[in-house]
């Protein structure tokens, strides 16, 4: 029994040196937390000072979360950060009866040490190659905006006490946001849930915009607005941005004149991000957006036009393309020299982020003025202006020509990978050539760039190319359908184009001749601008009733991967071609593919038809539609309107048919802008109209023009003896100076002048009358400027 004992005794002792030297397990982060906010929820408000058990709690979560950064799996370090954040945030800064202590610099250093730990992880390598784990960090950072402590510190419920801390981890939360939406391709409406906090955060930057003395305050006004510009630069989320109302906002931030600058700044880029997107260019536009950004140029751009300073110049930049965006040209009557300087900078822009190796230069990527270059290239003079004359330092490429062709073959891969800018910078460059090869004088030297047409062949047929998931500007056509245009406009692989002769001429030969089917129907094809398509259909089914018609669009017969071939083939075969006009449909490079085909190339017979009432033809679409009558919807009801549709294709048939080979000598190239609704103006009594016919060449320069070489001028064009006395100009120059002003809208002119001509003659002005003036004064060129660009207005 004793030696029982003995043993008894001696494993008792065993056991207790065992417990004595085993280490002490050191608690756990989260049971570190747990422990700090049991202490901080035992003091009271009356007793809210710092005591040792508390610093002590603060103190070994830092040195916790230091220690994580000698751990090697990276992932799991940043997930128990970004844990330790929340609960953080959560548990122990929302004890708010206790400021004094939370304010304390030992808490202060817990978040600290969160920052500086994530700082030594090599995040972005798992965020690039893991899109889906930066998508799940993205959206619950935005979670972590949700906490109840954070949405109280934005509607202004918390005490002053506490603001350093509250601010410190909100601007933790915008950061992390803003780093995982590097990694990621947004879809559509991806923001949706996320409207309520980022409307939240907009109204505490409106609330506190003006306090420029709290500098903290102010750096996290700064965090939000950045982290607001950083979700419009992805024009995916710029319709979700839309529902937070930040454009109403910015514009009101824009305006005042007694805002900080870096605040203003901010706003300038988030207007500009806005406007990239169709729906943002709408609503700014409806809110006014023109105006402020003028009164800003008036404000600040303009008293430091010459100076230097980064800001001013990316300022400056950042106004010429909001505006490029938001405007058309002919709104913008601003003087010569300010335009230029808008293009200048724009191609400078261009080329300095094309040639870099980041494909950056001044904080713009290249696809910034690229995209708004593409959308002013559509017009024909600031082309030329862009190519020919546009001053540009330190471009390597010998021409702008090459070097927009270079750009293109270096961005050639972005189709194969899922870099967003790139992609983009890619359909832009593909739309900027497009445009390019319509004009004569660039064809040779797209043809003579072998590496340019090898890579525009070989995307027009890659599928790929044409499901880039990336917004696209309806201004912009797919990558496969610019680069079948542009092989086209070049001849290359299109047999339909005058330099294959024989085809050509035996078509055009027989497209003098009124083609028929086996029943004897009217073939109409019909032209149309794909943001018309709605109206498209309805018209298309409409005419489709009528059995005399047999009516082709694209949406009914293209079926293949050749829809220019299908297209040729249809405009060929028509005995009408219908041109339903819209500014969608001039801006489309397609359709001004299909009418120079259908009327340069073929003279077929067309209709120009305005799908809008509030829509007038310009440049090269106005030009080329002068002549035949039109018809317009939109002022009497449609079933009216078809209705006169039809009669004019079956009266333009017959008259076709009368006299197969007659030919319509064109009108000078003037832009019809506010054509009327009927035809009753264009019979006119001769003896109220003599034109003189006795022609006698001028050989002395316009500019040095006296009243007998004007005169003469008007007799040799056949106008109106009444309108040189209705004019009564002195000098050439005064015909010159009064051609430019009648340029942008002659539809204007023409009203007054036909008021003052009735009123002096008692009879009526003619349109025709009055537009073989515009046409006669439209090709009057000063003698010196004959090397020169024409005006171009785009600012």
């Amino acid at each position: 029994m004793e030696e029982s004992g003995k043993i008894r005794q001696r494993t008792v002792q065993v056991v207790s040196l065992s417990e004595t030297l085993r280490p002490k397990k050191e608690p756990d982060l989260p049971t570190l937390l747990s422990n700090l906010r049991e202490v901080l929820l035992k003091k009271s408000e009356n007793n809210d000072e710092i005591d040792s058990t508390i610093y002590q709690c603060a103190e070994s979560i830092r040195n916790n979360i230091e220690k994580l950064g000698d751990l090697t799996e990276h992932k799991k370090i940043f997930e128990i950060l970004q844990t330790t954040l929340r609960t953080y945030i959560d548990d122990i800064l929302s004890i708010t009866k206790l400021p004094n202590i939370l304010s304390c610099e030992v808490f202060q250093n817990i978040l600290t040490a969160i920052i500086s730990t994530k700082e030594t992880l090599n995040i972005r390598s798992i965020m690039e190659n893991d899109s889906s784990y930066a998508r799940t960090n993205c959206f619950r950072s935005f979670d972590f905006l949700s906490l109840s402590v954070i949405t109280d510190f934005l509607n202004d419920k918390i005490t002053l006490d506490l603001f350093s801390s509250i601010a410190y981890a909100l601007r933790i939360i915008i950061v992390d946001i803003q780093f995982t939406i590097e990694f990621i391709i947004f879809k559509k409406n991806e923001l949706q849930n996320q409207v309520p906090i980022i409307h939240l955060l907009l109204e505490y930057v409106d609330r506190h915009k003006q306090n420029f003395d709290h500098v903290e305050r102010h750096e996290t006004l700064i965090a939000i607005l950045r982290l607001i510009w950083t979700l419009v630069d992805d024009t995916m989320l710029v319709p979700n941005m839309i529902e937070t109302k930040c454009q109403d906002y910015v514009l009101q931030w824009t305006a005042m004149e007694d805002l900080s600058l870096d605040i203003q700044q901010i706003c300038i880029h988030i207007i500009h991000n806005l406007a990239r997107h169709e729906k943002g260019a709408k609503v700014l536009n409806n809110a006014n957006c023109i105006t402020i950004l003028k009164d800003f140029k008036r404000r600040i751009l303009d008293p430091n036009k010459t100076n230097q300073d980064e800001l001013y110049i990316e300022l400056r930049l950042l106004y010429c393309m909001a505006i490029s965006l938001l405007t058309e040209p002919k709104e913008n009557r601003e003087d010569l020299d300010n335009l230029r300087k808008i293009l200048d900078q724009l191609m400078q822009c261009a080329v300095d982020a094309g040639q870099a190796l980041n494909n950056k230069s001044g904080g713009f990527h290249v696809s910034e003025p690229v995209v708004v270059l593409t959308k002013l290239c559509v017009h024909d003079e600031i082309l030329k202006y862009v190519l020919n004359e546009s001053n540009v330092q330190r471009m390597e490429a010998k021409t702008k020509v090459e070097f927009f062709c270079q750009l293109l073959i270096k961005f050639r891969a972005a189709v194969a990978t899922e870099e967003e800018l790139d992609q983009l910078t890619l359909i832009a460059l593909f739309n900027i050539l497009w445009s390019i090869s319509f004009h004569d004088e660039y064809v040779d030297e797209l043809k003579s760039n072998f590496k340019f047409l090898l890579t525009v062949k070989s995307l027009a047929a890659d599928d790929a190319a044409g499901s880039v998931d990336q917004y696209v500007p309806n201004h912009m056509s797919s990558i496969p359908k610019a680069a079948q245009g542009i092989l086209w406009n070049l001849d290359e692989d299109n047999p339909a184009r005058p330099t294959r002769s024989a085809a050509i001429e035996s078509k055009v030969t027989t497209s003098d001749q009124p083609k028929t089917n086996a029943i004897n129907r009217t073939r109409v094809m019909v032209s149309y601008s794909h943001a018309d398509q709605e109206f498209c259909r309805q018209l298309v089914d409409t005419l489709k009733k009528d059995n005399r018609l047999d009516v082709w669009v694209d949406f009914a017969y293209c079926h293949t991967e050749d829809f220019w071939e299908e297209i040729g083939e249809a405009i060929e075969k028509a005995n009408v071609v219908l041109l339903l006009m819209s500014k969608d449909y001039q801006d489309s490079k397609s359709c001004r593919q299909e009418v120079m085909y259908a009327k340069d190339s073929l003279k077929k017979r067309f209709i120009p038809i305005y799908v809008k009432k509030d829509f007038t033809a310009t440049g090269w679409l106005g030009v080329r539609i002068v002549g035949p009558q039109y018809i317009r919807f939109g002022k009497r009801s449609f079933d009216d309107t078809v209705k006169e549709l039809l009669k004019l294709i079956y009266e333009d048939k017959t008259a076709t048919e009368s006299d197969p080979k007659q030919e319509t000598k064109p009108l000078p190239p003037v832009t019809e802008t506010k054509p009327t609704e009927n035809t009753t103006n264009l019979t006119k009594p001769n003896e109220n109209n003599p034109i003189l016919t006795d022609f006698k060449p001028l050989k002395t320069p316009v500019e040095h023009w006296s009243k007998k070489e004007l005169a003469q001028w008007f007799d040799n064009n056949q106008i109106q003896r009444q309108l040189i006395e209705i004019y009564d100009f002195k000098h050439g120059t005064d015909l010159l100076l009064y051609g430019q002003c009648l340029r942008p809208d002659w539809q204007i002119e023409y009203n007054e002048i036909k008021e003052r001509y009735q009123q002096k003659y008692h009879t009526p002005l003619y349109r025709d009358h009055f537009v073989r003036f515009v046409g006669a004064v439209n090709r009057l060129e000063p003698s010196q400027s004959k090397s020169k660009s024409k005006l171009c207005i785009i600012s």
